[in-house]
């Protein structure tokens, strides 16, 4: 019993961390996005903060929420590669997703920006956990 209320207080400690460097990503994915949206076409915009956040997300999501540690260059080697994978793959939906709502639906640029967010903050997550930072303890079940 003890074991499974240290595991349910990990996984909320772990989305509670998630939830903040998520919030610091989207955060600076936006200001980003609206930053350069000054000086350039939106979906230049879009590429640009996507994957500057992306490299930020990287170093918050392995230092301050999954606690990664790679016992050699290869595991992280391995780690980057997945991560770069997984994370393209929520860069596709950004980056797309972003292009769709505002040239098939008509959304506005900023708006269309916070719904995608919304999205790949949640597709993140669950990658992350599953695929990317996968930590000794979830190796060994």
């Amino acid at each position: 019993m003890k074991d499974s209320n240290d595991n349910n207080k990990k996984s909320l400690k772990r989305i509670i961390r998630y939830g903040c460097g998520g919030v610091a990503t989207t955060l600076l994915n936006i200001f980003l996005y609206q930053f350069f949206l000054l000086f350039l076409d939106y979906r230049i915009s879009n590429i640009i903060s996507i994957v500057l956040s992306k490299i930020f997300a990287y170093t918050v999501n392995k230092h301050f929420v999954f606690h990664s540690k790679c016992r050699n260059m290869r595991e992280l080697l391995s780690e980057i590669f997945r991560f770069i994978v997984m994370r393209g793959a929520t860069g596709l939906i950004d980056y797309f997703g972003l292009i769709a709502a505002v040239e098939i639906f008509g959304m506005n640029k900023i708006w269309s920006k916070y719904l995608i967010q919304l999205i790949v903050i949640i597709l993140n997550y669950i990658l992350g956990k599953k695929a990317v930072f996968i930590t000794t303890d979830e190796t060994k079940k």
